[in-house]
C-alpha cells in the first residue's frame, strides 16, 4: 500500500476559480483503459469502497501520462498541444502491455497501479515535456488508474482492509494491452466529470517474434527519440518566434491607436 500519513484527505467538489481563473478545460495525456476483466475489477473496487468515495465519479477509466495544464494561451496553447501531437507521430510508438501492481490508496484518492517493466512511459512523458513542460509534475511518476475520490476524511486502515480482499484478483489480471494514447479534455468545473476526446495517436501493432530476427539496436530507438525531440524543438522555436511577432504587432497597433 502507498499512503500518506493515517488518514485520507477529503477532496472537495467545489468549483474553484482561484486554480482555473475561468478557463473552461484541462488537457491530459492519457491510456485508455478498456480490458473487460479490468473493468470489471475496477467497477467492483469502485463499489466496494463507496461508502468513503464522493458519488458521481465519471472520469473513463485511464493512465494519466502526462499533464498539459490549463487550455489557454497563456498556460496550454494549441501550438503547444500541437506539437505534442506531431512528437507522438513521428516517434512511431508500438503497442504496450502493462501489468498490474496491485491496489493501493494516496490520501485522496485509491488506485490500481501499472507495473511498467520495460520503463516504455518515462521516455514518452520526456518526449512530451521537449515540446512543453509539464504541468505540476510529480516528484516520481507513479502510473496508475484513478478510482475516485475521498469524500471525508477516513482511516486509510478502514481503506485498506476493503482492499485486502481484491488484491490477489488485481494482481492476478491479464496483461493490459494499450494500443492508443489520447489527448483529452475535462471541464475545470466538475473534477469528476467525463473525459473529452480530442485527438488519438493510433500505435503501431508489434511485429511478432522472430527468434532469427537481428535484435533492435537500443541506439537506433535513441537516434529515432533524439530526431523527433529535435523536430518537436524547432516547431516550438517557430511558435515561440510567431507569438513574438504576434506581440510586437499588437504593440504597434496599440501604440498607432494611441497617437
Amino acid at each position: 500500500m502507498t499512503a500518506l500519513g493515517s488518514n485520507t484527505f477529503a477532496v472537495s467538489l467545489d468549483d474553484c476559480p482561484q486554480w482555473h481563473h475561468g478557463i473552461r478545460h484541462y488537457a491530459v495525456w492519457c491510456l485508455p483503459v478498456d480490458d473487460p476483466d479490468w473493468l470489471a475489477l475496477i467497477d467492483h473496487t469502485q463499489t466496494r469502497l463507496s461508502p468513503w468515495l464522493h458519488k458521481g465519479y465519471a472520469r473513463q477509466p485511464h493512465i494519466t501520462l502526462f499533464a498539459c495544464g490549463l487550455v489557454d494561451k497563456n498556460h496550454c496553447p494549441d501550438a503547444m498541444l500541437a506539437a505534442q501531437i506531431q512528437s507522438l507521430e513521428l516517434y512511431s510508438l508500438s503497442t504496450m502491455l502493462y501489468t498490474s501492481s496491485g491496489l493501493s490508496t494516496f490520501s485522496t484518492a485509491p488506485w490500481l497501479g501499472i507495473e511498467d517493466g520495460d520503463n516504455r512511459l518515462q521516455p514518452l512523458r520526456n518526449l512530451l515535456a521537449h515540446a512543453a513542460a509539464e504541468d505540476s509534475p510529480p516528484p516520481q511518476y507513479q502510473p496508475h488508474i484513478t478510482l475516485g475520490f475521498y469524500r471525508d476524511t477516513f482511516a486509510l486502515d478502514a481503506i485498506e482492509k476493503a482492499l485486502a480482499p481484491l488484491q490477489e484478483r488485481a494482481l492476478t489480471l491479464p496483461p493490459l494491452h494499450i494500443d492508443r494514447v489520447q489527448l483529452c479534455y475535462y471541464d475545470t468545473h466538475d473534477i469528476q466529470g467525463e473525459l473529452t476526446v480530442k485527438e488519438t495517436i493510433k500505435l503501431n501493432p508489434s511485429a511478432p517474434v522472430d527468434n532469427d530476427a537481428t535484435p533492435i539496436n537500443p541506439l537506433d530507438e535513441i537516434k529515432q527519440m533524439r530526431q523527433a525531440q529535435l523536430r518537436v524543438c524547432a516547431l516550438k522555436q517557430q511558435t515561440e518566434l510567431d507569438q513574438l511577432v504576434n506581440q510586437a504587432k499588437t504593440g504597434v497597433d496599440k501604440s498607432d491607436k494611441q497617437t
